[in-house]
């Protein structure tokens, strides 16, 4: 619409244009015709008025014809008073002498003036002469020749400047419509490009100023495109590059607005949450990164190493660098399993030296005692070697179930499977309790079916229930029972072990899985056990590829644990090399 506006001004601007050259161009033509009439009249009304002076001083007064051509004669007396005059009542005129042909005749003798008459309001061409007598012939010749000329020639001018102005009219008109398109063409594609779309193409042909500009902004666009599948590509590149890290990476700008982030860095500074385009600090409270990132904004020396600090209850690391155009790139390493691996590698050794001091300094304290005499009394040199034999062999049990625990955790364990009854195995592991049942006194259970074939470890399983019905032994109320139950639920077999004790108060639930941890420390080291049991309870279920479940209220505790009935060669293959562990098979 716009375009189309500015086609019309040029139209009407070309118009007044050519409307200017031919009233110049007329007002030429009239100066020129009314310069050649004048001279004409001129030189004729001289003649004309030597003739008439000459009739008037030879005869004395005018003829009474007419002159030719509508000429006006008229005689004026040395008064102004009008004696004669052809074409008005000489009663009813004004004195003359006013009039300039009159005042130049009376001063030059003869004088020639262009003016409208103010008898007949007519332009006239006057000239006057002088007559001896004082007298004044004056004869007037109308220019209606110069006039009707001058419309004649200015018709012919006026049609074919409007002509001409109404054909450069339309040829503007429809070079502006045609333009117009061809501008909406490039305007839509130029829009396309900004907005990313680079495939867009002008329909545009020929050879004119629009073609070329359409075919060179086809030309932008390919090279456009082609850039950015290139970006695209190493983009793409560079996010599965960086997204394939678990360490986080984000590139901060100069306005600490994060400009690239991966996968690793959303999670670990906003817990998956966007982060791009914000300021880092909303996420991550890290004042070391920031102090890090003003100095090298301000080109100071910055030590990286220390960078360590807890954030959404993950221990991390940073490391700060400048990446040009000022661009800092922040890497952030979870440290969070080492730090947890570090204090469970010093609760360990804390929980074993404890562990172990206890049982060595009761074996010392007997053989101190024994030393001192005690020998002498059989009575008491037996309750002293009782003691040395209970306590070595709590400290041999707990050295047992540390390395029964390191192998499992290392994967150091070689795992036999074999065709096995389960019910028989449930009731040989009942069986070797019934002796700890009676002293506590606990009555032992089984229930599931008389029999259960499968195929497994027997040796890892035996453990596993035994474990299991230990601590149900151990920890039950006097007079107690506990359960052991079978159920074949398809491919999977569930084995639960219930006792009827005190129970584990919920708070505990999450940990009593873990080594050494203990529900009461001083009442359960009394009542014996290494604090190892359910630890290994709960490798011994995921090697066999299964796992254990805790449910416990204040009438007792009931442990499930979920297993394969047949723990397939390849199956245990697969969790083996998942595991690290060496699979043999018989």
């Amino acid at each position: 619409m716009r375009f189309m506006s500015s086609g019309i001004g040029w139209l009407i601007s070309a118009g007044l244009i050519l409307l200017a050259v031919a009233g110049l161009t007329l007002a030429y033509q009239y100066r020129m015709v009314s310069s050649e009439i004048e001279r004409g009249l001129t030189s004729q009304l001289r003649v004309e008025c030597d003739l008439v002076g000459l009739v008037v001083e030879v005869g004395g007064r005018l003829p009474e014809a007419k002159l030719a051509g509508d000429r006006r004669l008229t005689l004026i007396d040395s008064e102004g008073r009008v004696l004669y005059d052809s074409s008005a009542d000489p009663q009813g005129m004004t004195n003359h002498n006013s009039r300039p042909e009159v005042q130049l005749a009376r001063r030059d003798g003869f004088a020639i003036s262009r003016r409208i008459s103010d008898t007949t309001h007519r332009d006239y061409l006057y000239a006057g002469k002088l007559l001896p007598d004082g007298r004044i012939v004056r004869i007037a010749a109308p220019l209606t020749v110069e006039n009707g000329l001058v419309q004649r020639l200015s018709l012919p001018v006026i049609l074919s400047t409007g002509v001409v102005v109404l054909g450069g009219g339309l040829a503007l008109l429809i070079y502006t419509w045609r333009s117009r398109e061809r501008v909406s063409d490039l305007v839509e594609v130029s829009r396309a490009f900004g907005a990313g779309d680079f495939g867009r193409r002008a329909q545009l042909v020929g050879a004119d100023a629009f073609a070329r500009l359409g075919h060179e902004l086809n030309n932008l666009g390919s090279r456009l495109r082609d850039s950015q599948e290139r970006v695209i590509a190493q983009r793409q590149l560079l996010d599965g590059a960086l997204g394939s890290l678990a360490e986080g990476v984000a590139c901060i700008d100069q306005l600490d607005r994060v400009v690239y982030a991966n996968a690793a860095y959303r999670q670990y500074a906003a817990g998956g949450a966007d982060v791009l385009g914000q300021p880092y600090y909303r996420f991550l409270s890290a004042d070391l990164i920031g102090l890090a990132i003003v100095g090298l904004h301000e080109e100071q020396e910055v030590e990286f190493g220390s960078l360590r600090f807890e954030h959404r209850r993950r221990h991390l690391q940073a490391a700060v660098a400048p990446a040009g155009e000022g661009i800092t790139v922040v890497v952030l390493h979870d440290r969070t399993e080492l730090v947890r691996a570090e204090s469970a590698r010093r609760d360990f050794l804390s929980a074993v030296s404890h562990e172990l001091k206890t049982p060595l300094t009761a074996i010392i304290g007997y053989g101190d005692t024994l030393l001192d005499g005690a020998l002498e009394s059989p009575v008491v040199a037996k309750q002293m070697v009782e003691g040395i034999v209970r306590h070595g062999s709590r400290l041999l049990d707990l050295v047992r179930d540390v390395l029964t625990l390191s192998r499992l955790e290392h994967g150091a364990w070689l795992v036999r499977t074999e065709p096995v009854d389960w019910a028989q195995l449930a009731r040989t592991v009942l069986d070797d309790h019934r002796a700890a049942a009676l002293a506590k006194p606990v009555t032992l259970h089984y229930e599931g079916p008389e029999h259960c074939p499968g195929q497994c470890d027997p040796e890892l399983v035996r453990q596993l229930i035994g474990n299991l019905v230990s601590n149900a032994v151990r920890y039950n109320r006097s007079d107690g029972h506990v359960h052991v139950r079978l159920d074949v639920r398809g491919q999977r077999l569930q084995i639960s072990v219930q006792d009827t004790g005190h129970g584990i108060p919920p708070e505990h639930h999450a940990r009593v899985f873990e080594r050494f941890y203990r529900v009461d420390p001083h009442r359960n080291r009394a009542i014996g056990g290494t604090g190892l049991g359910l630890a290994i309870v709960k490798h011994l279920a995921e090697v066999l590829g299964g796992d254990v479940r805790l449910e416990s209220s204040s009438e007792g505790t009931l442990f499930t644990v979920d297993l394969p009935i047949e723990l397939k060669d390849e199956a245990s293959a697969i969790r083996q090399r998942t595991l690290g562990l060496q699979v043999a098979s018989k």
